[in-house]
């Protein structure tokens, strides 16, 4: 008789702060981009096999030319994404 295994994943998955996820699988890979508001550089990426293991991939937004909040509220700056992938590309669509 084979033995059960249990897995623990730990929640949250990606620490800190990672708001509105948006979570795109091209092949064996996962793609994610969180919402940053205020923050620059603006809309975090992340790459995982798994969606536990990941590795940051910086920011979307990452120059002033990108990301000029001037006269947003807190909070009423950058949202995530949708991310989706066509032709190689991978696309952000609000």
């Amino acid at each position: 008789m084979r033995q059960r295994t249990t897995r623990v994943v730990r929640n949250p998955v990606l620490a800190g702060s990672h708001p509105d996820p948006s979570i795109l699988r091209v092949g064996a890979d996962f793609h994610r981009a969180t919402s940053t508001f205020e923050w620059c550089p603006g809309v975090r990426l992340h790459h995982s096999r798994d969606l536990v293991h990941g590795r940051p991939l910086g920011g979307a937004l990452d120059s002033t030319r990108l990301l000029d909040l001037t006269g947003c509220p807190d909070s009423g700056g950058v949202w995530a994404q949708n991310l989706s992938h066509a032709d190689g590309l991978f696309h952000g669509c609000r």
